[in-house]
């Protein structure tokens, strides 16, 4: 039986990329000077409110949006898809977090692990460690120690304070003193970052006593009350490769839900629009950010299609880092941009799952990802920095 190829869904989520970057680029523009990136950074280490704004924008520092609307808008997309699901409505979206009523523990795990890490704002500051990558425990350890060891008080004060402690001085360190000299982007050193803080934590988990191992790969089991009921999903329907690309702008976060993508999205264009350099640390590339994105992801979900049905495939892998750090290593170049989205679609996702497929039982699939994420974004990156640019 000849397999079928999703090439009306890819072909519309192209023509979406192209708009977007078209019809954001001749967007008029207004300068509301609504929180602007270089701000922010400069006084969030010795003021409490600018603090507290970079403590929001940090819920998208993995999109590189940096965005207060931005985050305000994924936090508010999730609610309505995790009410939306627990209440089975239809149009709830792929089951928030994957699994129902897991996303209040992961959004606890979220805001404290942030919050540790934030605490070493300003005495990085004063250690003149340059750009200090506050938001990892956002995106990652705080959320897989819940799911590999179920949700509980443990659970959650575990993973996130571990996380917020070591994440940040270790980021800033492979930034400093290993990416900044070699020319690469910041963002391999915070996604290698996840990948050891993640092993180092959830293997001080097995060996805690407060943390019962019995519950070790959660995710893979749940518990009756967490049981999720599977929705019928016709993986060969336009409409689903359009939602898969939209879910993949919130995997970052271990939400995957439409809602949560399209406000955060909705939140990060109005920024854009009111203030161009309150976002994407100030730069001028979102819409070319965006457009590449949805071409990355959809590349991914086109070529691996096949495993989607039977799976969870990381075609995410592109949208938070090799993309928008190749932008800002090429200056916004579009041609190296949608190359790089290209490359980053078809080498990321494949190497994250050959990754995973020899993971340990007790580590998550985040581990395998975000290690392929930092070895796809050097090896493209050295690639175009051996080009004329």
């Amino acid at each position: 039986m000849k397999k079928k190829r999703p090439y009306l869904g890819f072909s519309i989520t192209i023509i979406i990329a192209l708009t977007v970057y078209f019809g954001l680029t001749l967007l008029p523009t207004l300068d509301f000077n609504i929180f602007p990136y270089e701000v922010v950074s400069q006084l969030a280490p010795d003021y409490a409110w600018y603090r507290f704004i970079w403590y929001v924008q940090d819920f998208t520092n993995a999109q590189f949006y940096s965005s207060v609307l931005a985050s305000l808008g994924l936090v508010i997309g999730a609610f309505v898809g995790y009410v939306l699901d627990q209440r089975n409505n239809p149009y709830s979206g792929f089951t928030i977090t994957y699994i129902r009523g897991l996303f209040p523990w992961i959004l606890a795990a979220q805001l404290l692990g942030l919050l540790v890490s934030n605490l070493y704002t300003p005495l990085l500051s004063q250690w003149d460690m340059g750009w200090v990558p506050t938001f990892i425990p956002f995106v990652s350890v705080p959320v897989i120690v819940i799911f590999v060891y179920g949700p509980s008080l443990k659970t959650v004060l575990t993973g996130s304070i571990l996380s917020g402690l070591i994440s940040t001085p270790i980021g800033s360190f492979i930034i400093k003193y290993i990416l900044d000299p070699l020319g690469l982007p910041a963002v391999s050193a915070n996604v290698f970052t996840m990948t050891l803080i993640g092993i180092i934590v959830l293997e001080v988990c097995r060996m805690v006593p407060w943390i019962d191992n019995p519950n070790i790969d959660f995710y893979l089991e749940p518990t009756e009350k967490y049981k999720t009921p599977q929705k019928d999903v016709d993986t060969d329907h336009p409409l689903w490769f359009i939602r898969r690309v939209l879910a993949d702008f919130t995997e970052a976060q271990f939400y995957g839900n439409e809602w949560a993508s399209g406000m955060m999205l909705l939140g990060a264009v109005l920024h854009f629009i009111l203030d161009r350099n309150g976002i994407y640390y100030g730069n001028d590339f979102i819409p070319l950010l965006l457009s590449a994105s949805i071409v990355g992801s959809s590349v991914g979900i086109f070529i691996y299609h096949d495993s989607w049905k039977t799976g969870f495939v990381g075609t995410f892998t592109p949208i938070v880092t090799i993309i928008p750090g190749i932008i800002l290593l090429v200056n916004g170049h579009i041609w190296y941009t949608y190359g790089s989205a290209v490359l980053g679609g078809i080498m990321a996702p494949a190497l994250a799952n050959g990754i995973n497929r020899h993971i340990p039982k007790g580590w998550h699939p985040m581990i395998g990802n975000t290690l392929s994420m930092s070895i796809c974004t050097a090896i493209i990156a050295m690639m175009i920095l051996a080009l004329p640019i």
